[in-house]
């Protein structure tokens, strides 16, 4: 279905551009034929500004093709008219200029908009975007769909009610969002598609007349992270605590042990001294 939809998109635009492209090169035409030389070249706006709303990668290139049609029509049904040509020329260098500008500045846009997308896709919190005046869901991130047990398809499009039950807290984030732009953080629940509720915390990130996106921070998540933080934590200091005494234990081992080796050098050196002179003894009585 959103196959279809996207194709008839496309065949709309592409109509567009076709039509607005014929009756300008069909107006130039008339025009030429008839005489009429202050009217034509404005026909030639449309067309290239459609292109650029629509594709403005290709507006540059398409711009310099009807500007050459346009030039040469001008060529051949103007009777090589020395001021005719001369208009027609700035009027092509306007087209190509106006093509290159409009289209630079579309196509950043289109780069923003796309690194935007990728952040928030690739994000750890939900993302959460309706439109304040309609009340309808303008889209949602994947995470936050997970969260509520939906898909992203169910949701688009769909009334802000669906999964934000409480009207009153809705309401209230409102007021507070038209006040501080931003900063806002507000705590409500949201209802999964299984009936299950979901406490979570919603931020506005970024809002304009009719659009409020938002971020969303499962409370759960946030609780279960902590008690992740909390146990490892726990861990680490029962580690500490088992190699403190393991190390205190070898410590006494080894105090232990040079306690008794000094213990026994001390034995055999006072045995040493004692055999010395006893032996002196027995050496002066063989004699």
């Amino acid at each position: 279905m959103g196959l279809i939809s996207c194709d008839k998109r496309e065949m709309l635009r592409f109509s567009i551009v076709a039509i607005a492209s014929i009756s300008a090169i069909l107006g130039t035409i008339f025009s030429l034929t008839h005489g009429i030389s202050a009217v034509f070249q404005f026909l030639y706006i449309l067309p290239i500004i459609c292109v650029i709303y629509f594709y403005p990668r290709r507006a540059v290139l398409f711009a310099l093709a009807i500007s050459i049609i346009y030039i040469c029509l001008v060529y051949v049904l103007g009777a090589f008219d020395p001021i005719l040509v001369a208009i027609s020329t700035a009027w092509f260098a306007i087209f190509i200029t106006l093509a290159v500008v409009t289209s630079s500045y579309a196509n950043g846009l289109l780069e923003e908009k796309a690194r935007i997308r990728y952040i928030i896709e690739n994000t750890r919190d939900g993302i959460f975007c309706f439109d304040p005046g309609t009340q309808r869901i303008l889209g949602v991130n994947q995470k936050c769909a997970q969260w509520l047990l939906y898909s992203r398809e169910d949701l688009d499009g769909g009334p802000v009610s669906t999964v934000w039950t409480d009207a009153d807290a809705q309401q209230r984030f409102r007021e507070e969002v038209k006040v501080r732009k931003t900063g806002v953080m507000f705590e409500s629940l949201f209802r999964q598609k299984s009936g299950g509720t979901l406490r979570c915390i919603i931020s506005p990130l970024y809002v304009t007349k009719d659009t409020v996106l938002c971020s969303v921070a499962n409370v759960a998540d946030a609780k279960v992270a902590d008690e992740e933080i909390r146990q490892t934590l726990e861990d680490l200091e029962r580690q500490v605590r088992e190699r403190t005494v393991y190390l205190e234990q070898a410590n006494e081992e080894l105090r232990a042990e040079i306690i008794e080796r000094r213990s026994l050098e001390r034995t055999l050196l006072s045995g040493e001294v004692r055999a010395i002179p006893g032996s002196k003894g027995r050496n002066n009585h063989d004699h």
